[in-house]
């Protein structure tokens, strides 16, 4: 069935099956196949229910695609948002995420790598719009970690002339190059090690005579 047509569902006819279980089966088929690469067909396959009852629940493709992202989201959030508020330094709070997000990407209980960063990559022409989708979604997170770095640079806790925007890209980018790792199946204590090795560069200030940083 093209993913353009949307069957009509009798109205007042009880769904029949469980929404946040279909939901999270769609969650799970998008992150690992990716939007485009993901049919009308296999996602309700995969949620165990009929079109019209996709269309009926979810709308359309789409709006199940961006109500899958946002449960990702809610997700990964939680332990990125922790990351860059309980840490008492910048440098201290993007090693965590870093870290933490080798971990999700790289989870025995979870498709490989990340579903924002991965999956809108290769969008056809009349599906720009969920590409576009993604990226607005990634420079939200990317803000963030700018947010916590610039945060940091006015504590006094990056060296003189450090470049807090460059290191916001650096950070966001390499973020980026984890979840493609991950999904190529990089094993994680070599992406760990990756980490630790960028953390290493982290433009610190360094003490003044006697001080303790």
């Amino acid at each position: 069935m093209d993913d353009a047509e949307v069957p009509s569902r009798p109205r007042g006819r009880p769904r029949g099956f469980d929404r946040d279980q279909a939901l999270e089966a769609a969650l799970r088929l998008f992150w690992s196949r990716g939007y485009e690469a993901t049919s009308i067909s296999d996602l309700t396959a995969a949620m165990g229910i009929t079109p019209p009852s996709l269309y009926g629940a979810f709308g359309d493709k789409k709006q199940l695609f961006l109500e899958a992202v946002d449960r990702y989201q809610a997700k990964a959030g939680r332990f990125a948002f922790a990351a860059l508020t309980e840490e008492p330094t910048a440098e201290r709070s993007i090693r965590r995420l870093m870290l933490d997000t080798v971990d999700f990407f790289t989870s025995e209980d979870n498709p490989k790598g990340c579903l924002v960063v991965l999956g809108a990559t290769n969008c056809a022409t009349g599906s720009i719009d969920m590409f576009e989708a993604l990226a607005g979604r990634r420079q939200l997170s990317a803000g963030a970690v700018m947010a916590r770095i610039a945060a940091g640079q006015a504590a006094g806790e990056l060296a003189e002339g450090a470049d807090a925007e460059a290191l916001a890209d650096l950070v966001t980018g390499s973020l980026y190059g984890l979840a493609i790792k991950a999904r190529d199946g990089e094993p994680r204590d070599r992406l760990k090690a990756g980490v630790e090795q960028l953390m290493r560069m982290w433009p610190r200030r360094a003490p003044a005579s006697g001080e303790r940083l």
